[in-house]
C-alpha cells in the first residue's frame, strides 16, 4: 500500500462521526483521571514545622495577651495551601481537553498526533540535554503555542459561519489574515518571542522577581506586538482591497457600508481575541509553573530550608503581593491640597516671594509647581520621625477586610541617610488602641519589607490607628538619625479575591483596548491610503498609550523663560498636548498590565467601566466610520 493512500485512509478514519465519539470518550475519561491523580499527589501532608507562637523571622512582637496567634497562624496556612490548590491544573487539563475535543470534531486528530509525535522526537532530546535545553523547550512552546492558535482560529471562522454579509466579510479578513506576509511575520515573532522568553530568566533572582519579570513582558509583549499587527492588519484589509479594486465585487453584492465596516472590525476583533487567548493562557500557566519551583530560602517549594520559619520573605512577598488581587489603602493625611488651611499657607507663601520678586508664580502653571512642591515638601516632613520621635498615622476605607477577617498585608520602607546596605535600625510598629499590637523590626534602609497583621487591629469604624517610633521602645534605644518613609512605604493590603480571576479581567481589558485601535484604524483606512493610515494609527496608538506620562510631564514643564515671559510656541504645546492627553485619557489610563504585576485587584466594576468606555469611543468611530466609507469613490482607482 503506497503511503498517501495509507494517509488517505486514516483521513476517512478520523473523520468518521464513530472515530469522533470515541476520541471525545477517551479525552474526557483520560482528563479525569489525570486530575483525581494529581489531587491525591498535590494534598499530600507537608512537612513543616508549627508556628512557634513567639517567633518571627525577621523581628520581635510583643503585645497584649490575647495577641492573635491565631490569626497568624491562618494567614500563613492560607499561603501554603497554594501548594495543595488544584486548580492551575484544572485550567491545564480543562484548555487541554477542550483543544483535543475540538482538534477531534474538525477531523485533525491524527494530523496533530503525527504534529505532536515529531516534535516530541526533536524538542525532548534537545530539552534533557544542559546544552540544548533552552532550544528544546522554545521548539517545544512555539509548536504549542502554534498549535493552539490554529485550532483556535478555526474555531472563530466556525462561530463566524453562517448566512449574511457582515460574517462573511468577517470570515474572509480571517481567511485574509494567514495569507498576508506581514501578519504571518509577526504571528510568528509572537509565537516564538512568547516561548523563547522563559529562556532569558535569571534563576539566581528571587522567585518574586522572576514572576513580575515574565508577568511584565509576557503580557506587555503580547499586547503591543497584537496591538502592532492589528493597526497594521486593519488597515491593509480596507486599504488593500480599495487598492486592487477587489471591493467593487464585495460591494456589488450588495453590502451596505455599516455591514462592510462591521464585518472588517469583527474580523480583525476575532484575530486579536484569538492571540490573546494563546498568549495570555501561555502566560498563566508558566507563571503558575514558576510559583511551584523553589523560593529563595526553600529546600523545596513552600516548604523553608530553616525549621525555624513556615514561610520565608520571598515566598510571603510572592502569595501575597504578586499572585493577589489585593486591595492596597495608604496612609490618610491629616492635611489635603485642597484643605482651606493648606491653601491659605500657600497664599502666605506666595505673598512673601513676590516681597522681593514681583512676577513670582504668575503664570498658572509656575502657581500649580509651587503648591505642588509645597505639599510635597509637608509630605516629606510629616512622614520623617526624629530620632527617639513618634508619629501618628491613620488608614481608612478597610471595613470590608474587617467583615472578611482577613488578614492584612503590611508593606513597609524606611530611608535613613543615604540608605546604606550595611546598616540597619531598628522601629517600632503600633496598630490599635484597645488591643495594641507591637512589632519592633530590624530593617534595612531603601528596602521594601513585609509582614502579616491580624485583621482585629481595624476598629468598628474600618480604621487601623497607626504608631511609629524610631527606635526599639522595648530595649529604649533610639535610632542615630531621622527616618522616613516614602509614599507608599506605609502601606496595608489585603487580599480581595483570586489572581487568576483577576489575570482574565485584565486580558479582557486589553481585548476592549485592541478592538478600539481596531476600529479607529479602519476609520483611518476607509480614506486614506495605507502608509497614511498606519501613520496615523500608530500616532493616535503611541499617543493613546502615553496620555499619562504626558500628563506626568505637564507638572514640570514651564511656558516662560528664566525672566518669566511667556513662551508662544511653548505655550502651544502645552495647550496641544493637554488636548491629546484628555481625548486619550479615556484609553491611556486603562492599565491593566501594570496592576497585575503588582498583584492589584481589577474589579468587575472597573471592567465594566473600562469596556463601556472604549464601547462609547468605539460606536463613535464606527458612526463615523460608515459615513466615510459611504462617500468614498469607490470606482477610482487608487492603485500603485
Amino acid at each position: 500500500m503506497k503511503i498517501s493512500d495509507a494517509i488517505r485512509r486514516l483521513n476517512v478514519v478520523q473523520r468518521s462521526l464513530a472515530f469522533k465519539v470515541i476520541a471525545s470518550i477517551v479525552i474526557v475519561a483520560g482528563a479525569i483521571a489525570g486530575f483525581a491523580a494529581y489531587v491525591v499527589y498535590r494534598t499530600a501532608p507537608l512537612a513543616a514545622p508549627l508556628l512557634d507562637g513567639g517567633a518571627e523571622a525577621d523581628g520581635r512582637r510583643s503585645g497584649a495577651p490575647d495577641d492573635p496567634i491565631e490569626s497568624t497562624r491562618r494567614a500563613l496556612e492560607q499561603i501554603l495551601s497554594a501548594r495543595t490548590d488544584t486548580t492551575s491544573l484544572g485550567v491545564v487539563i480543562a484548555a487541554s481537553a477542550g483543544l483535543a475535543l475540538l482538534v477531534t470534531w474538525f477531523g485533525l486528530a491524527l494530523t496533530y498526533l503525527a504534529l505532536v509525535a515529531v516534535v516530541a522526537l526533536v524538542a525532548v532530546p534537545l530539552a534533557l540535554m544542559d546544552g540544548t535545553r533552552d532550544l528544546g523547550l522554545l521548539i517545544g512552546g512555539a509548536a504549542a503555542l502554534t498549535g493552539a492558535f490554529t485550532i483556535l482560529l478555526e474555531t472563530a471562522r466556525m462561530a463566524l459561519s453562517g448566512s449574511g454579509p457582515v460574517r462573511a466579510v468577517a470570515r474572509n479578513v480571517l481567511a485574509e489574515a494567514v495569507r498576508m506576509k506581514f501578519s504571518l511575520v509577526f504571528i510568528v515573532i509572537l509565537i516564538v518571542g512568547l516561548a523563547g522568553l522563559p529562556g532569558v530568566l535569571d534563576e539566581s533572582q528571587p522567585l518574586r522577581y522572576r514572576v513580575q519579570t515574565f508577568m511584565s513582558f509576557g503580557t506587555g509583549l503580547s499586547y503591543w506586538v497584537i496591538a502592532a499587527l492589528t493597526v497594521l492588519f486593519s488597515a491593509a484589509t480596507v486599504t488593500f482591497e480599495q487598492r486592487d479594486r477587489i471591493i467593487w465585487q464585495t460591494m456589488t453584492k450588495p453590502v451596505a457600508a455599516w455591514q462592510y465596516v462591521l464585518g472588517k472590525w469583527l474580523g480583525v476583533t476575532a484575530l486579536s481575541g484569538v492571540l490573546l487567548v494563546v498568549c495570555a493562557t501561555g502566560v498563566f500557566l508558566f507563571v503558575d509553573y514558576l510559583r511551584t519551583r523553589p523560593a529563595v530560602g526553600e529546600r523545596e517549594a513552600y516548604v523553608a530550608a530553616s525549621r525555624d520559619e513556615w514561610v520565608t520573605e520571598d515566598r510571603l512577598v510572592l502569595e501575597t503581593q504578586v499572585l493577589a488581587a489585593r486591595v492596597t489603602v495608604d496612609i490618610d493625611p491629616p492635611v489635603k491640597p485642597t484643605d482651606p488651611e493648606f491653601r491659605a499657607a500657600v497664599e502666605e507663601f506666595i505673598r512673601n516671594e513676590r516681597v522681593g520678586n514681583e512676577s513670582f508664580a504668575r503664570d498658572p502653571a509656575e502657581r500649580r509647581k509651587v503648591e505642588e512642591d509645597l505639599y510635597k515638601s509637608w509630605e516629606r516632613s510629616y512622614r520623617a520621625i526624629e530620632p527617639g520621635g513618634i508619629e501618628r498615622f491613620i488608614y481608612r476605607g478597610l471595613a470590608p477586610a474587617r467583615s472578611r477577617n482577613a488578614p492584612l498585608t503590611f508593606r513597609h520602607r524606611v530611608d535613613a541617610g543615604s540608605n546604606a546596605p550595611d546598616e540597619f535600625v531598628y522601629v517600632t510598629f503600633i496598630f490599635g488602641t484597645d488591643s495594641p499590637q507591637v512589632y519592633i523590626r530590624r530593617m534595612s534602609p531603601g528596602f521594601y519589607h513585609t509582614m502579616t497583621v491580624p485583621a482585629s487591629i481595624i476598629d468598628s469604624g474600618g480604621e487601623v490607628r497607626l504608631t511609629v517610633i524610631n527606635g526599639d521602645i522595648e530595649a529604649q534605644a533610639p535610632n542615630r538619625e531621622t527616618v522616613g518613609f516614602p509614599p507608599g512605604g506605609l502601606e496595608l493590603s489585603y487580599s480581595a479575591g483570586s489572581y487568576r480571576a483577576n489575570f482574565a479581567r485584565g486580558i479582557l481589558l486589553l481585548w476592549a483596548k485592541v478592538a478600539f485601535l481596531s476600529m479607529l484604524t479602519i476609520l483611518a483606512s476607509t480614506s486614506l491610503s495605507f502608509p497614511v493610515t498606519c501613520l496615523v494609527a500608530f500616532g493616535a496608538f503611541l499617543a493613546a498609550e502615553g496620555s499619562v506620562y504626558m500628563s506626568g510631564a505637564l507638572e514640570n514643564f514651564r511656558t516662560d523663560d528664566d525672566q518669566g515671559n511667556p513662551q508662544p510656541l511653548l505655550v502651544l504645546a502645552e495647550w496641544i498636548t493637554l488636548g491629546v492627553s484628555w481625548v486619550f485619557s479615556g484609553y491611556g489610563g486603562i492599565r491593566p498590565t501594570t496592576r497585575l504585576v503588582e498583584g492589584v485587584l481589577i474589579t468587575w466594576g472597573e471592567v465594566a467601566r473600562g469596556v463601556a468606555i472604549l464601547a462609547g469611543l468605539s460606536s463613535v468611530v464606527y458612526g463615523a466610520a460608515v459615513v466615510a466609507f459611504r462617500r468614498r469613490e469607490l470606482a477610482t482607482y487608487s492603485g500603485r
